[in-house]
């Protein structure tokens, strides 16, 4: 019973620290900086609508 516990609680972790690495490289990899210089978000309504 406690080696299924150990077991358990191991895979948690590991799974845990996956998730945790797997969020910081893609959130470095997103440059939001850069996101917005390429395609700047418009001032006012008007500019969208050249209709």
């Amino acid at each position: 019973m406690s080696l299924m516990l150990i077991t358990t609680i191991g895979f948690v972790i590991s799974l845990g620290i996956v998730g945790i690495l797997l969020f910081y490289f893609i959130n470095n990899a997103t440059n939001k900086e850069h996101s917005s210089s390429i395609d700047p978000i418009p001032q006012n309504e008007d500019s969208e609508k050249k209709d």
